[in-house]
């Protein structure tokens, strides 16, 4: 994973550094060739329920499947994880983890372009990862552990946009203010690539246009109207 890192720096700081992020983990499980045994299996496996959750969504993920799609018996799977769940817990995790490493950061940009290039890559890596993302809904019913992980994610990305909205609002409206922004994201991101809401999939085609409303709305929150 380093090595895409490394690579997607070179590019744009938006959508050329969103991933496929089941591209990423075969390009991962290649990279570990000559690594033990143990590592590449566990590598085999996580891809592989990371190929499922991207095909099936969390509701369709069966062990069987991680097996098969993986070439592996389905004793070997126990050997790593107990259950569909606890590997789904893993993916997720570590999908977030890349996101917060391969990120555009371009601080020597002003706020409004900063905006800009956020939501651009988002768009892109959700556009590209729209089922895989939509199952952290169904995992996090399951599993309560990963609903608390996963809000306290969104707390902390919530945090950072407060601290960089300008004026002496308080702070705790700062942070709910960020906390509407991500959710209303997310529904709308879900709406238009998951969920294919009629009235609104015509946006699929039109990525920019899409963005720049994105950031019109996230511009007149953070940087408020007087700016605007």
């Amino acid at each position: 994973m380093t090595d895409q890192v490394e690579h997607a720096a070179e590019k744009s700081p938006s959508e050329e550094l969103a991933f496929d992020y089941a591209v990423l983990m075969e390009q991962r499980t290649e990279a570990l060739r000559g690594r033990p045994k143990r590592v590449r299996t566990r590598a085999r496996i996580l891809a592989a329920t990371v190929r499922q959750l991207a095909a099936e969504g969390y509701e369709g993920l069966t062990v069987d499947g991680i097996c098969a799609t993986a070439d592996i018996a389905r004793g070997t799977f126990y050997l790593y994880y107990p259950d569909r769940a606890t590997i789904a817990v893993a993916v997720y995790r570590m999908f977030w983890t890349a996101v917060y490493q391969l990120r555009p950061r371009v601080r020597d940009h002003n706020l409004n372009q900063r905006i800009r290039v956020a939501n651009a890559f988002y768009l892109s890596l959700y556009s590209r990862n729209a089922r895989f993302l939509a199952g952290q809904a169904s995992l996090s019913r399951e599993r309560p552990d990963f609903a608390r992980w996963h809000d306290s994610m969104n707390h902390r990305w919530a945090q950072i946009i407060a601290n960089n909205m300008p004026g002496s609002m308080p702070r705790d409206e700062k942070v709910l203010r960020a906390h509407a922004l991500v959710a209303m994201a997310d529904e709308l991101l879900s709406s238009i690539f998951t969920e294919h809401t009629r009235s609104l999939l015509h946006w699929k085609e039109h990525p920019e246009k899409l963005a720049d409303s994105l950031t019109a709305i996230w511009t007149r929150v953070v940087i408020g109207p007087s700016r605007g």
